[in-house]
């Protein structure tokens, strides 16, 4: 009776592990992060808020016919790096320190996170698109 007991207890511990090992897979977001970015493309223009991935938007179809307006401010990029051992938020890959971020006008609702920012560079704004899958 005692070695039936322990193999019903040996098999719910193994089905309690395989649970949890398949349940924490599943619960990342599959969004990209910094290192797969870099790794892929070592010369990628990256910032990082919110934990989402926002890549320099290069293709100009995807801005609007009037281009975006600034919003409000988000903050500034803290560092520049391409460390992505330690790649936080307001980080970035290119662009220098105290960079200013904004939100757009178009897009932007208070609390969540923006699908794009802006930086302002030589008084040009330039748009940065998250990375999100699906």
């Amino acid at each position: 009776m005692r070695g039936i007991i322990i193999r019903y207890l040996k098999y719910i511990v193994m089905l309690i592990l395989v649970l949890l090992i398949t349940g924490c897979n599943s619960a990342s977001t599959g969004n990209p992060t910094a290192k797969e970015i870099l790794d892929g493309n070592s010369n990628a223009d990256i910032i990082k808020l919110d934990d989402l991935i926002y890549s320099r938007n290069t293709n100009p179809d995807r801005k609007p016919k009037d281009g975006y307006s600034k919003g409000e401010k988000i903050g500034e990029i803290k560092k520049k790096t391409t460390n992505t051992l330690w790649f936080r938020n307001l980080y970035a890959s290119k662009l220098p320190k105290g960079t200013e971020v904004f939100s757009t006008n178009e897009e932007y609702k208070s609390g969540d996170a923006p699908f794009v920012i802006l930086v302002e560079m030589d008084g040009e704004l330039i748009d940065y698109h998250a990375l999100v899958e699906g």
